[in-house]
């Protein structure tokens, strides 16, 4: 019996093959980075959130004349709040007591860092509200 062919894969075949693996493992990558990265951006935004309600609820606890002590400008905080150093959080409290008549507004930025560069940018949560001045 002659065989006029060998059984097997040609060379090109072996490339095209390993390039279109190649391409599939790097899409693949991609997209499960930025699922990793859109997480985390949104755990961050869940937790600047939650940081302004957590000050926002201890504003509206205190006593009035005591409402002056929550004023802050650019504190760095970890997620629980705690000042620190490294903190991933800014938050910045400003309290306007002339908003209107007997209500006084307490707004809460809290700014979050960006994760490449360590920096603080224009990313951030705000909340606003409005309580009524007691006499």
């Amino acid at each position: 019996m002659k065989q006029d062919a060998q059984a097997g894969f040609t060379l090109t075949e072996v490339m095209v093959a390993v390039l279109v693996l190649a391409l599939f493992i790097i899409g693949c990558y991609t997209a499960v980075t930025g699922a990793l990265w859109m997480n985390q951006t949104a755990r961050d935004h869940y937790v600047a959130v939650q940081l302004a309600n957590a000050r926002l609820e201890r504003a509206r606890n205190i006593q009035y004349a005591s409402l002056s002590q929550l004023v802050e400008n650019n504190v760095v905080i970890d997620a629980m709040g705690t000042p620190s150093l490294n903190g991933q959080f800014r938050r910045t409290t400003t309290i306007n007591p002339n908003y209107g008549s007997n209500l006084t507004e307490f707004v809460i930025q809290v700014d979050i860092r960006n994760r490449k560069t360590g920096l603080f940018g224009s990313v951030n949560e705000t909340i606003a509200s409005v309580l009524p001045s007691k006499p």
